[in-house]
């Protein structure tokens, strides 16, 4: 009973490091206890067990704000809506947790294999950037460290999982000082930490603006979830954007945008729609070039498609260039194989699956080349950095009215930040009801709106076509990686069969002492 509190603590822990609390430090205590509770288990099912409920209690407190968007907003029953969030949290355990917690078991009769936690941590989120269905890198370990900015520049050479290897690695280092009471590992955890801080912030104080300038405006139009689902209120949501539209339009701005699925219209659909010829006849008046999301649906081949989209239109009101969104979230935006029986759980669908673009397209209008990024698609490093090589902005506009004041909008906000330190661009972030700010390439903060506030930034952006490291060689440094951890290991293996033959031949015999110093 006592270990199965210690592994939930564990897990509680190490969400503390995580937004919205961002505790500096925290999850080094959860991962000393799951490293405990593993090296302690005398069988691989205790191992499993103490795993499984760290890995399912950190996804209580991390993501807990699942339960509310799909059951305030979505109109799953609240029941319902635990239940499923349940199976997403023993899913997410199995996938990170559980393999982290099994392979530790394995090895720990290896006295130096606890150095190759770090690299089997890292790999896991490697695979989550494709799995389960298209993927799920969210609250990566890193974002425990990247909040501390001159350690996040590290981003732009190994991208977010050199953080998550940093993080791991400080936590297992402490363990061993702690459990073996050696000091050396700590000591290299500090010099290392003090080193990538030092040369971070050398990199942020020389760092200066370079490539074309121009003046940009973020509208955050703070719309309530419910009323943007709401078609009686179609209106007001169009009146209040054309209003901040308008105010903005007074200022030298070169381009106007606005969050993800703004304005409560369809571009592209055939039918007359009133509403419509309201917003773009009023839009025309303005005369300045505007960005906005827009849900996107139209007829093809007779077959209703939709799509999760991002127009532009230039300073005539006519249409430069769109592009649909690729990477969907699964039972949020479509139902994936093969749990399509289960669709009537989902009634925020309405019998609809959004359908994902084909292809990362720029949209390119004057010297912008913008690259569009839609709400979920920010979190996906290798995604965003193979985009980011092919323009010279990232725009990333959101709707994160779904999850309320949890801690969801933090966390997205944060993983965002992050991308444009890891791609080298000005990121500009349009988000409904926050957090909407423009981000230079080093990830300060230039202009923000806080959460649940209407209003613009009138900022300056330079549009910059320089990859860095990480964007440039991304797939290399994930190799890289990979590489390492099987040399090591080899290593490892052979030092440890050198020891055992040194034993033999010297007559040692490494019963209860081998497995106390394990222990």
């Amino acid at each position: 009973m006592k270990s199965f509190v210690l592994s939930i603590l564990a897990g509680f822990l190490i969400s503390l490091s995580f937004p919205n609390f961002f505790i500096p430090f925290v999850y080094i205590g959860g991962f000393f206890i799951l490293l405990y509770a593993v090296y302690k288990a005398i069988s691989l099912k205790e191992s499993i067990l103490y795993s499984l409920l760290t890995g399912f209690s950190f996804t209580v407190f991390s993501f807990y704000w699942i339960v509310f968007a799909i059951s305030h907003y979505g109109d799953v029953n609240l029941l319902v809506s635990v239940l499923l969030f349940a199976l997403f949290g023993i899913s997410f355990s199995l996938f990170q947790f559980v393999p982290f917690g099994i392979f530790l078991h394995i090895t720990k009769k290896h006295r130096y294999s606890i150095f190759l936690a770090p690299f089997v941590w890292v790999i896991l989120e490697f695979l989550r950037e494709h799995f389960p269905f298209s993927g799920f890198p969210w609250n990566l370990m890193g974002y425990t460290l990247s909040y501390i900015n001159p350690v996040a520049q590290i981003t732009s050479i190994t991208g977010i999982y050199g953080l998550s290897f940093l993080a791991v690695f400080f936590a297992v280092s402490f363990f061993i000082l702690f459990h073996r009471k050696n000091l050396i590992p700590a000591v290299a955890c500090i010099a290392l930490f003090t080193g990538i801080y030092l040369w971070g912030n050398h990199r942020i104080n020389s760092y200066t603006d370079t490539g074309t300038a121009r003046n940009i405006a973020v509208i955050q139009g703070n719309i309530k979830e419910d009323v943007k689902l709401d078609n009686n209120k179609r209106l007001e949501v169009i009146n209040k954007y054309l209003h901040l539209i308008q105010t903005a339009s007074k200022y030298s701005v070169d381009l106007i945008i606005l969050p993800e699925s703004a304005i409560p219209v369809y571009p592209l659909y055939q039918e007359e729609d009133v509403y419509r010829l309201y917003f773009f006849d009023r839009l025309k008046k303005y005369k300045k070039p505007v960005l906005s999301g827009f849900d996107n649906v139209y007829y093809k081949n007779g077959r209703l498609i939709l799509h999760n989209s991002v127009f532009l239109y230039d300073e005539n009101n006519r249409l430069v260039d769109t592009y649909n969104k690729m990477k969907l979230v699964p039972f949020g935006e479509y139902v994936p194989f093969p749990f399509g029986i289960f669709r009537s759980l989902f009634p925020y669908l309405e019998g609809y699956d959004f359908v994902p673009g084909k292809e990362k397209k720029v949209i390119r209008f004057k010297e912008f080349k913008i690259v569009p990024l839609i709400c979920f698609e920010a979190i996906f490093p290798d995604f965003v950095s193979e985009f980011a090589k092919k323009g010279n902005l990232i725009v990333n506009v959101t709707n994160d009215a779904w999850f309320g004041r949890t801690s969801a909008p933090l966390q997205h906000f944060e993983m965002a930040r992050v991308r444009a330190v890891e791609t080298g661009k000005y990121l500009i972030r349009a988000a409904n009801t926050g957090i909407s700010a423009v981000i230079n390439p080093v990830g300060e903060i230039k202009s923000s709106l806080k959460l649940f506030e209407d209003g613009i930034i009138l900022e300056k952006v330079y549009l910059n076509s320089k990859a860095t490291f990480w964007a440039e060689h991304h797939y290399k440094i994930k190799l890289l990686f990979i590489i390492l951890f099987i040399i090591l290991s080899v290593f490892i293996l052979r030092k440890e069969e050198r020891n055992e033959n040194n034993n033999t031949r010297g007559g040692g015999h490494t019963g209860k002492s081998d497995e106390k110093r394990f222990r």
